[in-house]
């Protein structure tokens, strides 16, 4: 009996235990917009707009990719973040685009000599029929001020002639195909030379030559400027 009473001791009771199961935690992921990185990337690279006039488009795309990254996060929320970083890359890219547009075209006005005519090279882009627009014709034996970057030349002093050309990717990859309104042959007043300046801006100002028979000599440009001001 004792035996019995013992042995049903051992054996206990296992009811209304409840065994604890393992939960597993769910973490909401949420995928940063790339276009939105991407605007920011591009409005940073648009500073360089106040020093070089190309890096302004920068600022422009930087704009473009931002406006599209925040519709595609209005549109996905739960899915797709870094609507505030899309916003600072959309507010600087607008800031800056005018900003650096406003300060070149000052620097570039105010700096014109007495007497010169600004001439940017976008307006003397050939005609659909590969002529010198009338505008520019009329300028012929006037003086102008224009800027470009210097292709690069052998020399890097004592510079009597050189080509202003239209970007700065023209002096790195210039090539047979280059529209030849993007280029001016520049021959510097007697008794003037210049040093060349790599990968900058520079300003020439002098009486600008139209060739009307350019296109009949293989290789020529249109374009020629006696000049008398380089900055």
């Amino acid at each position: 009996m004792a035996k019995d009473i013992f042995d049903s001791s051992l054996k206990g009771v296992y009811h209304n235990i409840d065994v604890s199961q393992p939960t597993e935690e769910t973490v909401d992921y949420k995928q940063v917009a790339t276009l939105g990185v991407e605007a920011l990337v591009a409005a940073i690279v648009g500073i360089l707009g106040f020093f070089w006039t190309p890096f302004i488009i920068a600022s422009i795309l930087g704009l473009v990719l931002g406006i599209l990254a925040q519709r595609k996060i209005m549109r996905a929320p739960e899915e797709i973040t870094g609507g505030a970083m899309t916003m600072v890359a959309i507010v600087l890219s607008a800031v800056l685009a005018v900003t650096s547009s406003c300060w070149r075209a000052y620097a570039f006005y105010v700096s014109a000599p007495p007497g010169y005519q600004v001439l940017p090279f976008d307006n003397m882009a050939l005609t659909k029929d590969g002529e010198v627009p009338d505008e520019i014709k009329a300028l012929d034996g006037h003086k102008v001020y224009i800027e470009g970057f210097m292709y690069p030349t052998k020399q890097h002093a004592g510079i009597e002639n050189f080509t202003l050309v239209r970007t700065l990717g023209h002096c790195q990859f210039c090539s047979p195909g280059t529209n030849p309104a993007d280029m001016i042959a520049v021959q510097m007043e007697r008794g003037q030379s210049v040093k060349y300046k790599a990968n900058k801006s520079v300003s020439v100002g002098g009486i600008l030559t139209v060739d009307p028979d350019w296109r009949k000599r293989q290789g020529s440009i249109p374009y020629s400027i006696k000049a008398s001001v380089f900055r």
